[in-house]
C-alpha cells in the first residue's frame, strides 16, 4: 500500500485498498467500477506526489511551490485548494487527511505501485525481487509533463531513486541466478540493468561473470574492453578493483587453457598483497606481461587503478564553505595557532552539518565542501543545505570568543545532477569527489558572498521555495560568476519554512 500503519494500529481495521495507483510508467488510476479519469496532470500529479511521499505529511505551502510555483503565493495556495477539492470529489471525502498546514493520503485507501515496489527491493529474496522488477516497466511519470521547476527537480530526483532501486534489484537477482548455476538468466538481468545505465559497471562486471560462466571468455574479455573504453569517454575513469581482478582471473584462466594448447608456460600466480593485478595475454603464441593492462590483439587497455570507485550519478546539493577573518591568517606568526583555529572552523562546520545528514567530501585550508543527497538521498536535502549554512554561520560566529582574531564564514550553495566517484588518497584515503557543473557553481557562489552571507544558485532557490527570506544579488555583485548564472542571497527563514 502506499502508506504504512500507523504505531500500533490495528491491522484488521484497515480497509483493503478502493483504489489502484500506477506510477512506474504512464499515471493510471483505478477504482471499484473500473478506470478513473481524473480532470488534468496536476490533479495527477498531485495525487501522485502524495503517494510516493506517504505516510508523511506535505505542508501545504510546499505542494503550492511543488505545482504552482509559478504564481503568485495566494494564487497558488488557492489552486492547491481547489485541487484538494476536486480529489475528494473524484474519490472520496476520506481520501486526503488534512492536518492543519498538513497534507497527507489516509492510510490504506489507495494501493500505489512505485510503495510496493520499494517494499520488494528491501525484501531482497528472489521472489520479492523478480515481482519488483515487473512492477519496473518504465521510469516513474513518463507521461505527466508539468512545466513547473520544483516538479521537474522533484521528478527528476524521484525518477533517479527508484531507477536506482530497480538496478540494485537486477544486479542482486543477477548475482542470484548466476550463484544458482543460471547464467542465462543472470545475463538478462545483466543487460536488462545496462540498458537502462550504461554506466553501472557492477552491471557490466555481471555481464563479463555470465559471459565467463556460459563459456563464452572471449566475448566476457572483449565486454570488458568495451567497458574501459566507455569510462574513459565518458567518465574520464577506470574500471574498478573488483572488475579488475574479475578479468585478471578470467584472462589468467583463458590464457593457460590457449598456452595448454599451443605448448607455452601456464601463467604464474596473481600477486599478492597491494600490489596490482597483472594481466597476461598469448599475442600471435608469444606470452607478454602487461602490469596494470589487459593485452588484447593489437590493442593495450589499461585495467585501472584500485581503489577506484563505481560511479554514481546523483542529484545533489553541494555547500562550499570557506573561513573569513578579520586580518589574513597567513599573518598570524604561530604555527599553532594557525592549526587550532583552522581545526576549531573545520570542527564547527563538521559538527554542525551532520545533525542536517550532510556529509563531509572534502576538507580545504580554509574551507569545507558538504555533499547534502549522499550517501542517502532525502527529498528535502536542498532545504537542509540552506539550513545548515544558517546553523554554520551561527557555529563560526560564536567562535570569535576563543581567538583574538574573529572569524566569519561565507556560503556557496547549488544543486544539479552529478557524477560521484570515489578516488583514492595517501595511503587507505577514499575520497568521494562530484563531478559536473554544480560543484563548480557552489565554489563560484562562495566567492562572491561576503562574510556571513549564503549565496544560493536558482536551482537551490527553486526546491526551497519559499522557506527562506532570499533576494537576487545585484549585477555587480554578480561579476565573478557567469554569465546567465542567477544567485541568490539568503536573509533567513520565513515563517512558512519555520
Amino acid at each position: 500500500m502506499c502508506g504504512s500503519l500507523p504505531r500500533g494500529a490495528v491491522t484488521q481495521d484497515v480497509p483493503s485498498p478502493r483504489y489502484r495507483l500506477t506510477l512506474l510508467g504512464r499515471f493510471g488510476l483505478s477504482g471499484p467500477h473500473g478506470p478513473v479519469e481524473l480532470q488534468n496532470k496536476k490533479l495527477a500529479g498531485l495525487l501522485a506526489h502524495l503517494a510516493c511521499t506517504a505516510p508523511a505529511p506535505n505542508p501545504r505551502g510546499k505542494l503550492a511551490t511543488l505545482l504552482w510555483g509559478s504564481h503568485f503565493d495566494t494564487q497558488a495556495r488557492q489552486n492547491l485548494r481547489q485541487a484538494l477539492f476536486r480529489l475528494r470529489q473524484a474519490l472520496g471525502q476520506d481520501l486526503i487527511i488534512g492536518d492543519g498546514d498538513d497534507i497527507s493520503l489516509a492510510p490504506g485507501v489507495i494501493d500505489c505501485d512505485a510503495t510496493r515496489f520499494r517494499a520488494l527491493i528491501r525484501g531482497g529474496t528472489r521472489a520479492s525481487l523478480a515481482e519488483a522488477l515487473g512492477l519496473y516497466k518504465e521510469c516513474l511519470l513518463s507521461d505527466v509533463n508539468i512545466s513547473e521547476q520544483a516538479w521537474v527537480y522533484w521528478l527528476t530526483g524521484e525518477r533517479q531513486r527508484l531507477e536506482e532501486l530497480a538496478l540494485d534489484g537486477l544486479v542482486r537477482i543477477g548475482e542470484i541466478e548466476l550463484a544458482a548455476g543460471h547464467p542465462h538468466k543472470a545475463l538478462e538481468k545483466a543487460h536488462r540493468a545496462v540498458a537502462i545505465n550504461n554506466l553501472r559497471e557492477d552491471a557490466h562486471r555481471l555481464v563479463i561473470q555470465g559471459l565467463a560462466a556460459a563459456g563464452r571468455k572471449a566475448e566476457a574479455l572483449k565486454h570488458y574492453q568495451n567497458l574501459v573504453l566507455l569510462l574513459e569517454r565518458e567518465l574520464n575513469a577506470k574500471p574498478d578493483a573488483a572488475t579488475d581482478l574479475v578479468v585478471a582471473e578470467l584472462d589468467g584462466a583463458w590464457q593457460r587453457s590457449r598456452a595448454r594448447a599451443v605448448g607455452e608456460i601456464p601463467k604464474p600466480a596473481l600477486p599478492q598483497g597491494n600490489q596490482p593485478p597483472c594481466a597476461w595475454a598469448l599475442v600471435d603464441t608469444h606470452r607478454v606481461s602487461a602490469e596494470c593492462h589487459l593485452v588484447t590483439g593489437d590493442q593495450v587497455l589499461p585495467l585501472g587503478v584500485i581503489g577506484s570507485g563505481r560511479p554514481e550519478r546523483r542529484q545533489l546539493t553541494i555547500m562550499v564553505c570557506n573561513k573569513v577573518s578579520s586580518t589574513p591568517l597567513s599573518a598570524t606568526r604561530d604555527p599553532e595557532e594557525l592549526r587550532d583555529r583552522v581545526g576549531a572552523f573545520h570542527k564547527a562546520v563538521a559538527d554542525t552539518v551532520v545533525r542536517f545528514d550532510g556529509f563531509i567530501a572534502q576538507y580545504l585550508s580554509d574551507g569545507v565542501v558538504v555533499y547534502f543527497g549522499y550517501p542517502v538521498a532525502h527529498e528535502d536535502d536542498a532545504e537542509r543545505a540552506v539550513r545548515a549554512g544558517i546553523a554554520v554561520l551561527d557555529a563560526i560566529r560564536s567562535l570569535k570568543t576563543s581567538f583574538a582574531v574573529a572569524l566569519r564564514a561565507r556560503i556557496g550553495i547549488a544543486s544539479g545532477l552529478v557524477v560521484v566517484v570515489e578516488q583514492r588518497g595517501s595511503g587507505d584515503t577514499r575520497h568521494r569527489v562530484a563531478f559536473g557543473e554544480t560543484p563548480n557553481l557552489a565554489t563560484q557562489l562562495q566567492a562572491v558572498a561576503a562574510a556571513g552571507e549564503i549565496v544560493v544558485a536558482a536551482s537551490t532557490r527553486r526546491l526551497v521555495g519559499r522557506m527562506f527570506d532570499c533576494c537576487p544579488l545585484a549585477a555587480d555583485e554578480c561579476s565573478g560568476l557567469p554569465q546567465l548564472v542567477e544567485a541568490w542571497q539568503v536573509r533567513g527563514e520565513t515563517a512558512q519554512g519555520r
